[in-house]
């Protein structure tokens, strides 16, 4: 069993490897040691499976280790991906670009908070009903502007001169993507995805992963627009301090 960081210095937030092996019991025991020792209020995991299986069927053992350790299965994913060889998506031109580290963080940490309300997105919603806005925010520009992506990757989008969202590839995925509410239905999602998609293809990445909530339509037809496929199905539990 390995747990996983976002950067150096963060806490654990991910389950990154767990096997228990053929006895639910002893992986429920495990995995509740493991989380003991690291003192941690919140842990998620993801079970990731082809369209049409469910974990309660196809990973009986590792889901009912999860249960048994105090997980509780609360949203479902799409897995996507983009491979070399796919068309590239076209950038309209309607944005100019500036990389988020050439901005203070005081005005990322805005556009982060203004993105997220009325997001689809559950982790959001889910942050922002408990650790408020702010902290939610700072949460994710902590995680952002420390992904393995080079440095002007991850960046704002601009019509003239207002900001109207961001995208943030890492050296592998669409790590974030989001229009500020005022923004939106006006197809700015599509400009900047295409942007980040041919950042990575660009920079020789032949495949590119993300991944949004089966829930979010919206995100997942413009991920479909730009040329990606559902690879999987990711089952996210989470796992809460008593």
């Amino acid at each position: 069993m390995a747990f996983w960081a976002p950067f150096r210095g963060a806490d654990p937030v991910v389950t990154w490897h767990f096997d228990p092996g053929l006895d639910p019991e002893a992986g429920a025991r495990l995995l509740r040691r493991g989380l003991r020792s690291l003192g941690t209020a919140k842990m998620i995991h993801d079970i990731s499976l082809p369209p049409g299986l469910s974990p309660e069927v196809d990973r009986r053992v590792e889901h009912e280790a999860l249960v048994g350790a105090g997980f509780r299965m609360e949203v479902e994913r799409l897995l996507l991906e983009w491979r070399a060889g796919t068309d590239l998506p076209d950038d309209p031109g309607r944005l100019r670009y500036r990389p988020a580290r050439e901005l203070s963080e005081a005005e990322v940490l805005d556009l982060i908070a203004r993105i997220a309300q009325g997001s689809l997105d559950y982790d959001t919603r889910l942050e922002l009903s408990t650790v408020g806005p702010e902290r939610e925010a700072k949460a994710m520009y902590d995680d952002l502007i420390n992904r393995r992506g080079k440095p002007d990757w991850f960046v704002v989008g601009y019509a003239g001169d207002v900001p109207v969202g961001l995208v943030a590839p890492d050296d592998h995925s669409i790590a974030y993507i989001g229009v500020i509410p005022s923004h939106r239905g006006q197809g700015y999602v599509d400009d900047l995805l295409a942007h980040g998609t041919r950042t990575l293809a660009e920079a020789g990445i032949a495949r590119i992963v993300a991944a949004t909530d089966v829930a979010n339509t919206p995100t997942a037809a413009a991920f479909t627009r730009a040329g990606y496929s559902e690879v999987s199905r990711l089952f996210r539990y989470y796992w809460r301090a008593p």
